[in-house]
């Protein structure tokens, strides 16, 4: 019984021994996951340029403003030869196997952060002078030196016509901005993630919504029509419902995809910091006793449980609110049984895209509306203690 009790006590709520927690490594990896799907989703949604733009371009030296970072480096490459080894920037590779690289330095840059913030301030502010130092070598030292060696063999002079050299180090700088079009979220997120940051978690988020904002805005038919920058537009109608029995469409699919990752992505990243910060919080005391630790367990596998159902749900609930209207036809086609529900059903209104918005929202309203007549929170209530006497 002692052996028990000492096993039990094992157990504490210390941030150290809770980071190695299956629960909150599994809220992490989900979110790491989930993360990463979305990049590849959003480069092939996202990443091409149109047909016509590429033909205008000349080879290669071509570039448009898409979530796709080798086109851009490719094009800087034909300025000047880059400083970053192109296996690190995916040049020259496809697929898959161009993300492998900048992977790898976000990677490796993520787990230097983390180890930097365990060792303090000092040791951060050391690597802070000593970056602010290289930069300013890197800055001065080529334009010193070829100012000086023009004096050197043609006597005394201004320094005006040696200020290029100053910007020696602009296409490292330009380098990564390419990168960071894919990968500064990326970076972010897995920082934010591993690091317990949640200003990094939310900042990827926004950069993803403001990205697809941005790709919405810019291939809007009156502003590409104005300017065309090559990106290329999604359809503008959602076509056919193909996919789980008629419920979704590929397109449809590809875009809900994206939005159900962002979710776990957001959640999960958030749920681990919070379950960490709420250990924080308690008082020392209470770190080892089993009653709190009991607590916390159920609370982490509770959360755990509502993320698959309620991203389940959301899910389900999103594709139907899609199906809407289609549903709608059909009902009141078998009701009446006229022509004039099928000739409604396949009309290009409904197809396009601001059809199926206008949809999604009817289905809000009647969803909203149901609450009134369904008690949603008694249904929820009785399903939650199911599934814990199920796990109990």
């Amino acid at each position: 019984m002692d052996m028990v009790e000492k096993e039990k006590t094992r157990e504490t709520l210390h941030i150290p021994l809770l980071r190695r927690k299956w629960q909150i490594l599994t809220f992490q990896i989900l979110s790491t996951i989930s993360l990463l799907i979305v990049m590849i989703r959003m480069n092939i949604l996202y990443g091409s340029c149109t047909e016509e733009f590429i033909l205008l371009a000349e080879g290669s030296a071509y570039w448009c403003p898409a979530y796709e970072h080798t086109r851009g480096l490719v094009w800087l490459s034909n300025t000047h030869d880059p400083l970053i080894p192109n296996f690190l920037l995916g040049i020259g590779q496809s697929g898959l196997s161009s993300f492998s690289g900048p992977l790898l330095l976000c990677i490796l840059c993520t787990v230097s952060w983390s180890y930097i913030l365990t060792k303090g301030e000092k040791l951060q502010n050391d690597i802070k002078k000593g970056a602010g130092i290289i930069l300013a070598l890197w800055v001065f030292i080529p334009f010193l030196f070829t100012w000086i060696s023009s004096m050197a063999f043609n006597g005394p002079e201004w320094p005006l016509k040696h200020f290029g050299a100053l910007f020696s180090p602009m296409g490292f700088f330009l380098e990564l901005v390419f990168l960071g079009v894919v990968f500064a979220p990326i970076l972010a997120g897995l920082m934010g993630i591993w690091g317990l940051s949640r200003r990094l978690i939310t900042w990827a988020m926004g950069y993803f919504l403001l990205v697809i904002g941005i790709h919405a805005i810019l291939t809007f038919e009156e502003i590409s029509g104005a300017f065309d920058l090559g990106l290329l537009a999604l359809p503008s109608q959602i076509g056919k419902s193909s996919m789980f029995g008629g419920l979704i469409s590929p397109l449809g699919f590809d875009l809900l995809l994206i939005s159900i990752l962002l979710l776990i992505f957001l959640e999960s990243g958030l749920a681990a910091i919070t379950h960490l910060e709420y250990a924080m919080s308690l008082p020392e005391g209470s770190k080892n006793d089993i009653e709190y630790i009991k607590q916390f367990n159920n609370v982490v596998n509770s959360n755990l449980i509502h993320l698959v159902v309620i991203i389940s749900l959301t899910s389900f609930t999103t594709m139907l609110a899609l199906q809407f209207d289609d549903l709608l036809v059909s009902f009141v086609g078998i009701m009446q049984g006229s022509q004039w529900s099928g000739q409604v059903q396949e009309s290009l209104e409904l197809q396009m895209t601001y059809g199926k918005v206008i949809s999604a929202s009817l289905f809000m309203l009647v969803v909203a509306g149901m609450r009134y007549i369904i008690p949603w929170q008694r249904i929820f209530g009785y399903i939650e203690m199911n599934i814990n006497n199920l796990r109990s």
